[in-house]
C-alpha cells in the first residue's frame, strides 16, 4: 500500500535526499500513480509516492521529562517510562510519578511540558520564601527586596537580600538579611510591605487626604506626596520618600 502524505511534512526521496512536500497527493495522467510535489533547498519538483518516505517526527516527551496532564495540578509529574503504544488507538502514553510516588498513565495529547524556573540571579526582586532558624525566624517572609548577593559558600542561608534603601542595619526593615530561600517576584508593579501588596501603577491617598504616586527607583520603591489625585512620578528620585517611611508617617494607605 502507498504511504500518503500531507503538505508540510518532512520526507526523503529513496531515502536519502531530504525534501518537504508542497502539494498534493494527485494522479497522474493516466492514472498510473500517486504523486506529490516536493521542495529541495530552493527548488521544487513531481516526485512519485512510492519514492518518499516519512521522516519521523522527534518525539515531544522523553523520560525526566516534567510534565502536567490535563488541566489540574493534580496530574504534575515526572516522565518514568514510555512512550508505549494504546490498544485503544488513543495515541501513545507515559508512565507519569508525581511528588509523592504515585503513578498516572496519561496520553500524550493531553500533556504538556513544564519547564524549569529560570533560577534567580544577583539585582532580581524577590520574595522571601524562608528566612532563616531562631528567634527571628519567620520576620522577613513574604516580604519583598532586592537580592544582592548568592554566596558560593554559605548553603543554608546563601541569599542576602535588601530591603527598602538598605541604609538601616543588618536586619532592619530598610537593611539586609540572609535568607534561606527566595523566588523572583514576575509582577513589576506590586510591592509587599508588613503584608500588603501595594499596585505601583494606582495612587493611595494618606490619612491626612493627600495623595501619594509610587515608582520603583533604583531598587526601592519612592513615592512623591500631592494634595491632588495626579501623576506626580516626575518628581519622584532617589531621596524621595521611601513607600515604607510614608506607610509609618502617613499610613494607613487607602487606594483610590
Amino acid at each position: 500500500m502507498t504511504e500518503t502524505f500531507e503538505v508540510g511534512q518532512k520526507v526523503t526521496i529513496h531515502g536519502d535526499v531530504r525534501a518537504e512536500v508542497t502539494y498534493g497527493p494527485f494522479r497522474s495522467t493516466y492514472g498510473t500513480y500517486t504523486g506529490y510535489v516536493v521542495r529541495i533547498g530552493e527548488t521544487e519538483r513531481l516526485q512519485r509516492a512510492g519514492d518518499l518516505s516519512a521522516i519521523p517526527e522527534p518525539p515531544r516527551f522523553s523520560i525526566g521529562d516534567k510534565v502536567r496532564a490535563g488541566l489540574t495540578e493534580k496530574y504534575a509529574g515526572t516522565i518514568i517510562a514510555g512512550p508505549f503504544i494504546s490498544r485503544h488507538g488513543d495515541g501513545p502514553f507515559f508512565i507519569v510519578e508525581d511528588e509523592d510516588g504515585k503513578h498516572g498513565f496519561p496520553t500524550e495529547s493531553v500533556m504538556t511540558k513544564v519547564e524549569d524556573p529560570e533560577p534567580v540571579k544577583a539585582g532580581d526582586r524577590v520574595r522571601v520564601v524562608k528566612d532563616s532558624d531562631g528567634h527571628r525566624s519567620g520576620q522577613f517572609v513574604g516580604r519583598v527586596g532586592v537580592l544582592e548577593r548568592i554566596s558560593e559558600y554559605e548553603t543554608e542561608l546563601p541569599n542576602l537580600v535588601r530591603f527598602g534603601d538598605g541604609k538601616g542595619l543588618h536586619g532592619a526593615d530598610n537593611g539586609r538579611w540572609w535568607c534561606a530561600q527566595v523566588e523572583r517576584v514576575e509582577d513589576e508593579d506590586t510591592y509587599t510591605h508588613d503584608g500588603v501588596v501595594y499596585d505601583l501603577s494606582a495612587r493611595y491617598r494618606d490619612t491626612d487626604g493627600d495623595y501619594w504616586t509610587f515608582k520603583l527607583v533604583d531598587g526601592t520603591v519612592r513615592g512623591h506626596c500631592a494634595g491632588s489625585d495626579r501623576d506626580t512620578s516626575a518628581y519622584i528620585g532617589e531621596y524621595s520618600d521611601t513607600l515604607d517611611e510614608a506607610v509609618s508617617s502617613y499610613g494607613p494607605l487607602v487606594r483610590v
